[in-house]
């Protein structure tokens, strides 16, 4: 299991925004990011964002989350 797969498994989000991740990594969008960030940033991203939902922080973007999910998972699929 690669680095990566192993760390998506430890992860424990939301079913609805995993499911919402899944549908925008069938888009060219998710690809795009996926490709222009290193898979490190958007995982450092990701846990910021988590963090932010966790604590019912104003900042919290929902469907910035759903871009990075989708932007992690596609990169999953390629390595």
């Amino acid at each position: 299991m690669s680095d990566l797969a192993h760390r998506l498994s430890q992860m424990h989000r939301p079913g609805l925004l995993l499911r919402a991740a899944r549908l925008a990594a069938l888009s060219g969008d998710a690809e795009r990011r996926a490709r222009r960030r290193p898979v490190q940033r958007l995982l450092e991203e990701e846990a910021v964002l988590n963090a932010a939902r966790m604590g019912g922080g104003l900042g919290y973007s929902p469907s910035r989350h759903v871009e990075v999910m989708s932007a992690i998972l596609c990169a999953a699929r390629s390595v």
